[in-house]
């Protein structure tokens, strides 16, 4: 098991190198550094580092409404402080997930309901995902004039329908009666008791219909104020590119580098970026930076995340009950 996740650790690793290689190859790092040395605006960089601070604020609201339903109750102050400490290690940890695991574990921590834990945060990333897959498809719809020939535009509803059906499968009795026998096949017990607790805590939103929409209704602004990060790196380069571009690009850019399949997205986020942008004539080293920048303001808000990490023990414990034995849910009570 353990050389396994090394191999796909090194194949990660080579795939964002390699991907990087093929972009930056025969001079282009030396063209992609003049070019935004020589473009750079301040004022535009700070307003995208401000949008992306707001939206991970909002982000911390959306996922405490979404653990308050699983009845776990951290605080508006303390989600807030430990969405940004997801942040900085999903920037700093080499796996997509780092910052999720480091949420759901110092929420088990406080609460000792890591099924619930994980269901949140399941369900907080499962909504920006179709909120994003939403905003591209009403994007696609302005700008199919320019782009309707585009084959990667039917990934848009694909994106959106799979995220819908998803969400259906959530409110289905069914489906969480089919997926309970399912795991009730597993043959490893400890694994089969989260995974049951882990499944029934994500059904259980079927009986708060409401937080789901109200998580849905945050996300709106989360996930704009996150696509608006890009455009402002645009614009810190002085490339002023109509906004609906972004809402269309960025959703896709977004599914892919959830994926894990390299290191944070490294490679994968660039790629794509200068493909898509050619489409609207943005050249490959300016389109480059635009990723880039983004991916840069991702980074230096995140710090403040590391900076709650080191106060992290009195943050999590702070007014919580002791640290109860790893257990799943239905055990731990």
């Amino acid at each position: 098991m353990r050389s396994r996740r090394v191999l796909f650790f090194v194949l990660k690793v080579l795939l964002s190198a390699g991907l990087l290689y093929v972009l930056l190859r025969g001079g282009q790092l030396g063209r992609v550094v003049a070019e935004t040395r020589g473009r750079f605006h301040l004022l535009p960089f700070v307003v995208g580092l401000l949008a992306f601070a707001v939206s991970n604020i909002l982000g911390g609201c959306q996922w405490n409404l979404l653990l308050r339903a699983q009845g776990i109750h951290i605080g508006f102050k303390r989600a807030i402080i430990l969405y940004y400490v997801g942040l900085f290690f999903s920037n700093f940890l080499p796996a997509n997930i780092g910052g999720d695991v480091m949420k759901v574990v110092d929420v088990y921590r406080s609460s000792g309901k890591g099924g619930g834990a994980v269901a949140a945060t399941l369900i907080d990333r499962a909504t920006g995902l179709a909120m994003l897959a939403l905003m591209a498809c009403v994007a696609a719809v302005p700008t199919y004039s320019v782009l309707g020939g585009e084959p990667f535009l039917l990934l848009i509803p694909l994106f959106f329908l799979f995220f819908l059906g998803g969400a259906l499968m959530i409110l289905s009795r069914r489906a969480a009666a089919w997926s309970l026998r399912m795991i009730g096949r597993l043959p490893v017990r400890w694994f089969r008791v989260k995974a049951e607790s882990i499944v029934a805590a994500i059904f259980q939103y079927r009986a708060t219909r409401r937080t789901l929409l109200a998580a849905l209704l945050i996300a709106l602004p989360v996930q704009t104020l996150r696509i608006l990060v890009h455009y402002f790196a645009a614009r810190s380069i002085g490339i002023d590119a109509p906004a609906v571009y972004f809402f269309l690009f960025i959703p896709i850019v977004a599914v892919f580098i959830a994926l894990p399949i390299s290191i944070n997205g490294i490679g994968v986020r660039e790629t794509l970026g200068v493909f898509l942008y050619a489409m609207i004539g943005i050249q490959q080293e300016l389109a480059f930076s635009i990723s880039f920048l983004a991916y840069i303001i991702g980074v230096l808000v995140s710090l403040a995340g590391g900076f709650f990490f080191v106060a992290r023990s009195g943050v999590v414990r702070a007014g919580a009950p002791p640290t109860v034995p790893l257990k799943a849910d239905g055990e731990s009570r």
